[in-house]
């Protein structure tokens, strides 16, 4: 054999060992963006439907792609591209062969070596003694009468509640904590989610033991979801064989695996989407799911006084001569029973949705000088008015730090 001919198969089994390193990455996309905030938009939708949806950048059609899977196997791409299809709302899936700038972080999982903790030995030094001079005699004073104690009553003693321990587990036990960056407790509850198949597995509520079943794999990691209106979200992912990989998870006295969450508040110039606020169709009433994230806001108000917001309200589409049904004299906000209707357009529309946003708020406690609204019609609809998440995403209301 030549010594060329020997190069040669060098320079070959080099490159196929080299394809074998670098993979070729398979991403189901959902959506491309031009505009950055639309993305954004649309991403934390797919999250809030329990997706687990990152961002990509398309160097070449500058465009910013949002994926919910990247993986080096192609089956299971076109798989779950086929089910999105047909199964879910987001039916303009497709598989795209990468490459993407995608920009993820790597979390490595750490293990923490327990540290000993070091006890300060404080020295205890004898307390003088003070000697009391003797008194020289005086002259008794004469005896007065003592006065007789008035009768009071014994202070109830409180009841002793014992720490009684945990029950027997059938899984294990674990402990979410939710907390502000400065240390304010948040009463709430967290997601267990299934972030490929995009649905809820269960919800726990924070500050209580929770006894979770073993996964039936094991190897797949619990991803556990605390989102709070307000507040930034914050995902846990947990090793159910060894929780206390993750970083800040301890274990309490009881055996029970402890896992915080401190989360950060929205500060100026953040904009978050009211994801679970929906309305009746061609309506400024509220459903009645939507309390529960309307009274996170009205909360985050009150926990942020120097908070001053402006409610932005988004329609679906621009159509003219619309029957809007409007609040009434009551003000029902969350069923159709004693409404208004009037003839209006798709902004009119937007800005009677976003004054409701507002009135809520005002009836809540909250000063009408620290809202702002804007009506903005369909001028910025995330996806075309006749797509099936059409209704969705369009219909929505944006909620703007002005103030923090």
């Amino acid at each position: 054999m030549t010594l060329p001919t020997v190069k040669s198969l060098f320079i070959v089994a080099l490159i196929l060992s080299s394809a074998g390193l670098f993979a070729q990455d398979y991403y189901v996309v959902i959506g491309a963006y031009r505009v950055q905030k639309y993305a954004d938009a649309f991403t934390g939708y797919a999250r809030n439907a329990k997706f687990d949806a990152q961002q990509g950048k398309h160097e070449q059609r500058n465009l910013t792609y949002i994926y919910v899977l990247k993986t080096n196997d192609k089956k299971e791409a076109s798989a779950m591209t086929r089910r999105l299809q047909k199964e879910t709302e987001f039916e303009d899936a497709w598989l795209y062969e990468g490459p993407l700038t995608t920009g993820e972080p790597t979390q490595p999982i750490v293990k923490r070596e327990p540290k000993e903790e070091k006890i300060p030995v404080t020295e205890q030094k004898p307390e003088p003694v003070v000697v009391k001079e003797e008194s020289k005699t005086e002259p008794k004073p004469e005896p007065k009468p003592e006065p007789k104690p008035e009768p009071r009553e014994e202070p109830k003693r409180e009841p002793v509640v014992e720490d009684k321990p945990l029950p027997p587990a059938r899984g294990q036990y674990f402990k979410f904590v939710v907390m502000t960056q400065d240390g304010q407790t948040l009463s709430s509850q967290v997601h267990n989610v299934d972030r490929m198949q995009g649905r809820d597995l269960a919800t726990y509520k924070t500050d209580e033991y929770v006894d979770i079943l073993r996964p039936a794999d094991p190897a797949i990691p619990l991803t556990i979801v605390c989102g709070i209106f307000g507040f930034k979200e914050e995902i846990k992912i947990i090793n159910y064989n060894d929780p206390g990989q993750t970083p800040d998870v301890t274990r309490d006295e009881k055996g029970a695996w402890v896992v915080p969450y401190k989360l950060e508040r929205l500060k100026k110039g953040d904009v978050s989407v009211m994801y679970d606020v929906a309305f009746y169709k061609d309506a400024a009433i509220m459903t009645p799911a939507s309390k529960t994230e309307l009274d996170e806001l009205v909360n985050m108000m009150r926990m942020n006084p120097n908070y001053r917001i402006k409610i932005h309200g988004h329609n679906n589409g621009n159509d003219k001569n619309i029957r809007i049904t409007t609040l009434g004299k009551d003000k029902n906000y969350f069923a159709m029973a004693g409404s208004s209707t009037k003839n209006g357009n798709g902004k009119e529309l937007s800005k009677l949705r976003a004054e409701t946003i507002q009135s809520y708020l005002v009836d809540n406690g909250i000063d009408k000088k620290r809202t702002e609204i804007y009506a903005w019609g369909g001028m910025e609809m995330l996806v075309k008015q006749g797509s099936t998440v059409a209704a969705k995403l369009n219909n929505r209301i944006e909620i703007e730090i002005l103030q923090d």
